[in-house]
């Protein structure tokens, strides 16, 4: 706002009303700002625009910063809603301690604060509808998606000068305490109805975090029990060098994926003078956070989201991995019920169940054959 304009109220030459229609201002912010000059004479510093409540809380500097990690993301083709944009900005304020009024309940900025950012940086950033999923467009999509991706992959490969060894896919599973399918069995012909041993009706469900590379390589798993603390015995029979985690929901969280991410860091030895490459689902809520960004960025982790409706033909790990997985572990549940009848499986058993299954899965064979299917590497 013009000095002028508020000069005019405050000597008395107009009223609010004909001082805002003359200059085209709303007479709220027109009052706001002569209240501001009874309480600091300087008419400049009174009518300055400032950056409203957003100003109490991030510097010009911090502000900038966040539309770097915005611009950085989406360069490693994570997608951003706007609710998530409003998370990040709530976690670098609680990375900066810096005192706010943002909804510390469910870690998000207010809308408000949103509309005001994405305003003073229109320049540089905009809201985009996402494409519509239908099959037919959703293919279209992908077409220019997947070539698109294909060549961010060959630039980062052949800038960084990254061989297959230091190429890696994480994803994640569930692991169930019943059956996802039933393995067809003998029965008396005739009969209509056969019954199998399931471990309950509705069974329990531990996810596991598993990860390989193009040469074959594997990281240990990391398993995610659904409760609040975690007991030693859990992990009886689990692959050599997994961990446990624990939340009560039994998925993976924020958290627990930067603790993965600081393993995967030792395991792979990878520091900014030889630098891995990291492909996946970028998609969910847990990988959209600045501090795993930087801890990424300062350990030579380059991170690269798949696109979106692909994963089933680009994931390495859902390819050629998963599928003999959950065979080998559909097989060893129901082996285990039956060599325990009356007894049901709990999370107690599923580290072995699952250990004795990913040990027969995780062949160098399956990683090569995921990387080689999903185009990462000349099949041959």
């Amino acid at each position: 706002m013009k000095p002028k304009c508020s000069r005019r109220v405050i000597n008395g030459d107009h009223g609010y009303k004909k001082a805002a229609a003359m200059y085209g201002v709303p007479q709220t912010t027109l009052k706001r700002r002569v209240a501001k000059f009874k309480k600091n004479p300087d008419i400049k510093d009174a009518c300055k625009k400032t950056l409203g409540a957003f100003k109490t809380i991030f510097t010009l500097e911090e502000e900038a910063e966040l539309v770097q990690h915005v611009q950085q993301m989406e360069k490693m083709l994570f997608g951003l809603t706007s609710y998530e944009l409003r998370k990040l900005a709530f976690e670098l304020a609680e990375k900066n301690r810096k005192a706010h009024k943002f909804n510390k309940e469910l870690g998000v900025a207010g809308y408000d604060w949103y509309q005001g950012f994405m305003l003073r940086h229109a320049k540089h950033l905009s809201l985009r509808k996402p494409e519509a999923t239908s099959a037919a467009r959703a293919m279209g999509f992908n077409k220019v998606a997947v070539n698109k991706f294909f060549e961010l992959v060959e630039n980062v490969i052949d800038i960084n000068k990254i061989d297959v060894e230091r190429v890696w896919n994480v994803d994640e599973t569930g692991i169930s305490t019943v059956p996802k399918s039933l393995s067809k069995i003998i029965s008396t012909k005739g009969k209509r109805q056969v019954g199998s041993l399931t471990s309950a009706e509705r069974g329990q469900l531990v996810r596991a975090v598993v990860c390989c590379s193009a040469s074959g390589r594997y990281m240990p798993p990391m398993l995610i029990f659904p409760r609040q603390r975690i007991k030693a015995e859990l992990m009886d029979g689990a692959p050599p060098g997994s961990w446990a985690e624990c939340h009560p929901s039994g998925w993976i969280q924020t958290d627990l994926f930067i603790n993965w991410l600081k393993k995967f860091i030792l395991h792979t030895g990878a520091t900014k003078d030889s630098p891995v490459l990291l492909i996946l689902d970028g998609h969910a809520t847990h990988t959209k956070s600045i501090e795993l960004i930087d801890i990424a960025r300062e350990n030579g982790v380059i991170l690269l989201c798949l696109p979106p409706h692909c994963t089933h033909k680009m994931q390495p790990l859902d390819i050629s991995f998963m599928k003999p997985l959950s065979t080998f572990y559909d097989h060893n549940l129901s082996k285990w019920l039956r060599t325990n009848p009356g007894r049901v499986v709990t999370q107690f058993q599923i580290a072995s169940l699952f250990g004795a299954s990913y040990l027969d899965a995780a062949t160098m064979t399956n990683a090569i054959n995921g990387f080689k299917k999903s185009r990462y590497l000349a099949s041959g």
